[in-house]
């Protein structure tokens, strides 16, 4: 199992999944505990708006996977959007251990993806579909923009 610092591109406090639990060819399921000093915890929850991010990361760490099982160095991809958000809290108590499991739906050679998420914890349940952008090369991308 890989360490989640190993396959994704975030670090310090931006980095908030805290592991990757499992894996396969076509999906992923990562864990984060939420804590006092969790990124976004104010009076003791954090906003369950915030689960986006836990599954863009879950997503990154599953192609950071896939890049380490390539013998690639792990790359940076970009949050498109999602859609369909549905929570059944608005949010996240600290104490809960939230499961993220994403889930590859769609990819395509220049780079765009739509993942299926959801996030588990006790009586907690949050779904979506969020779109990805995962270009070979990102660098080109940035040094067009300027």
């Amino acid at each position: 199992m890989y360490d989640v610092s190993q396959v994704v591109p975030h670090s310090g406090k931006m980095l908030l999944i805290d592991k990757v639990i499992d894996y396969k060819d076509d999906w992923l399921v990562s864990q984060i505990t939420i804590k006092e000093d969790s990124m976004f915890c104010n009076n003791g929850s954090v906003p369950a708006l915030v689960g986006i991010e836990y599954m863009a990361q879950s997503v990154a760490a599953f192609a950071g996977k896939n890049d380490k099982l390539n013998n690639k160095e792990v790359s940076i991809g970009l949050l498109l959007g999602t859609r369909k958000y549905v929570s059944s809290v608005s949010e996240f108590p600290v104490g809960s251990v939230l499961k993220i499991h994403v889930q590859q739906i769609y990819f395509e050679n220049l780079g765009l993806g739509v993942f299926k998420c959801k996030i588990e914890g006790k009586n907690i349940f949050v779904e979506a579909n969020i779109n990805v952008y995962h270009p070979k090369d990102l660098s080109n991308l940035i040094n067009n923009n300027e």
